[in-house]
């Protein structure tokens, strides 16, 4: 630090001017003090950082900054190596450092531009201050010129040093900053970086600024929209191709992963040949720490599946079930015992299933079996969860088609998922309920075999008071209403009275989804025809009045809905107990007001039921 002090003094940068005389400014003093200070944030940078900025160096540096200068390249260069402090950012642009920096990113000497964008890209890293001044002065327009001079003119030595230089300051200028990103985009930031990718292929350090900044930009919906015009992704997918190293190829992950979000970038990208790469990766690196989830193996999996979020995407890759990534899955990723891959694997098939004609070849194609296998891995780990709620959601999703619940069932899918109906985990039974719901549909014999296990319609009951967890509590109410209206046995009926399910019905009828209201309406009415003495006295402890009330009442409600309360309210009147709640709790007379709705089916419901009304008075 002696020799720091001794150049400081020698150069006697005491008055607010800078030198003792603008001659000096070329001086040999000049050279020696800037070359001892770089020497000095070489061996300690922070330690030094400090003592030039508590002797007040910063804003004396300014006139030595000008084009004019001798080693006015050297001096850029020191503020760069100081702005690598974070302390130190803001000091520099209050010394008033950022005008004569920008203004050198217009000057003939490369070396000192160079060091300019260096110091600026420095400056401006989590600095709005800093950005703020630069765009007021047109540095983004300068920095604009300069990259598109590195495009256009013929590579120099440093060609490819100062392409890293400008996207890095470029990335530091704009990162986050929302009016800034916007004028880069609308000076053709896209198109620049385009070709400085494309020239510089071979070079990791350009390639990997020019990513980072792209990924800044891919961050708003009008970057996004800007790289899909531009094509930009097969340019990355051309550079994956290529020898690469791990952090870059980390990148690239990430930045088509962030791409990926939006939808024909997700198509460009399978369309540029991306999965054989991206297939090669998930290979690699057999002995990764499996709870790295940052591994390039686990990344590139989890890509693929996000590529398959798209329809497009998804039609392309399935290849009518004859596509390299479903033939991956089926003969390494499912029975793999890597947890990553079980887990990338069952959400694969879940985004394949996602029409009929896919699921139906997927179950020909014997992907019940692998998927069954992997639901019973629920050792409690994060991973094995992820992996039942990926299989129930596949499996959820396989069971839809009418063709498909046989193949189902005579493969054992029934007992395997009543089997897991004592989880605990509410993302899991939420899959679980609902797929179960699938398979009942329109199965007399698979709602009739739910319906009469006590224990199961016990454990539905259980679930449909889950209020923590709505979609859990409604799909437990959903699948009682199921296995009622599918079976229509007096027996299914009886159990889900005898198990208190007839309040979750009644809950469930004043929901707010329609669906869900007729459903649980059609479920009570059958359960009232089919075994009305049990049915009858739950619906009175169950507070049905008050529902049908309140559905009627609701002057949003669905006709359709309505409807069926109306067919409900009929097949009620014949209970003493609840006609006097209707009477007394003004349903009769709502019952009399629709009589005139403009809903037609409405109205004609309501006569009906009126008409039952006025028998019973009598």
């Amino acid at each position: 630090m002696d020799k720091l002090e001794n150049a400081l003094r020698q150069l006697e940068l005491t008055n607010d001017n800078g030198l003792q005389g603008p001659q000096q400014a070329g001086s040999m003093e000049t050279s020696t003090c800037v070359s001892c200070m770089l020497g000095a944030l070489s061996e300690n940078g922070i330690e030094t950082g400090r003592i030039i900025l508590s002797r007040g160096v910063l804003p004396k540096l300014c006139p030595l900054l000008g084009t004019g200068c001798k080693d006015v390249a050297e001096v850029a260069k020191l503020v760069a190596e100081l702005a690598k402090n974070e302390f130190l950012r803001l000091p520099c642009v209050e010394a008033g450092l950022v005008q004569p920096l920008v203004g050198l990113l217009s000057c003939d000497e490369p070396a000192a531009v160079k060091q300019a964008c260096r110091a600026l890209g420095n400056i401006c890293f989590d600095n709005d201050p800093a950005r703020n001044v630069v765009k007021s002065l047109g540095g983004l327009e300068k920095l604009f010129a300069i990259l598109q001079s590195l495009t256009s003119s013929q590579p120099q030595p440093d060609h490819s040093s100062m392409c890293a230089v400008g996207c890095g300051f470029l990335l530091n200028l704009t990162n986050t900053h929302e009016s800034l990103q916007s004028e880069a985009l609308s000076l053709g930031a896209v198109k620049v970086l385009v070709e400085i990718l494309r020239q510089n292929m071979e070079d990791p350090s350009v390639c990997q600024m020019v990513l980072l900044c792209v990924g800044s930009m891919a961050e708003s919906d009008a970057g996004k929209e800007s790289l899909h015009g531009a094509s930009f992704a097969p340019h990355v997918v051309k550079l994956m191709e290529t020898e690469v190293g791990s952090d870059l190829m980390e990148t690239i992950l990430e930045l088509l992963a962030t791409l990926a979000e939006h939808d024909e970038i997700k198509l460009q990208i399978v369309q540029a040949g991306a999965t054989a790469s991206l297939l090669r990766l998930t290979c690699e690196s057999e002995g990764a720490n499996e709870g790295d989830g940052s591994s390039l193996p686990k990344v590139s999996a989890d890509l693929i599946v996000q590529l398959l979020t798209g329809d497009e995407s998804m039609k392309l890759l399935y290849a009518s079930g004859d596509g390299p990534v479903l033939k991956e899955v089926m003969s390494a990723w499912l029975p793999s015992d890597r947890e990553h891959l079980q887990v990338a694997g069952v959400l694969a098939v879940g985004n394949f299933a996602r029409n009929e004609e896919n699921c139906v070849q997927l179950v020909a194609m014997g992907i019940v079996e692998p998927l069954l296998t992997l639901l019973h891995k629920h050792d409690g780990k994060v991973g094995a969860m992820n992996i039942q709620h990926g299989v129930l959601s596949a499996l959820r999703n396989l069971a839809i088609p009418v063709a498909n619940k046989a193949v189902l069932l005579k493969a054992g899918v029934l007992k395997d998922l009543l089997s897991c109906l004592d989880v605990d985990i509410s993302p899991v039974q939420f899959k679980l309920l609902g797929t179960l719901r699938m398979l009942v549909d329109g199965q007399e014999s698979t709602a009739l075999q739910v319906g009469k296990d006590t224990s199961v319609v016990r454990r539905l009951v259980e679930l449909g008071g889950v209020v923590e967890h709505a979609g859990v509590m409604g799909d437990a109410s959903r699948l009682l209403a199921a296995i009622i209206k599918h079976s229509r046995s007096e027996e299914v009926v009886s159990s889900v009275v005898n198990q208190g399910g007839v309040a979750r019905l009644v809950a469930m009828a004043t929901s707010e989804h329609p669906v869900m209201q007729n459903e649980a309406l059609i479920a009570l009415i059958i359960s009232v025809t089919v075994s009305p003495e049990s049915t009858v006295g739950s619906l009175e402890s169950a507070e049905v009045t008050k529902a049908i009330h309140r559905l009627l009442d609701d002057q949003n409600c669905d006709p359709h809905v309505q409807c069926n309360v109306m067919t409900l309210v009929s097949s009620l009147l014949q209970s003493d107990v609840l006609y006097a709640e209707f009477a007394s709790r003004g349903v009769l007379d709502q019952v009399k007001l629709l009589c005139s709705h403009e809903n037609q089916l409405l109205s004609q419901n309501a006569r009906m039921v009126q008409e039952k009304i006025q028998l019973h008075g009598t």
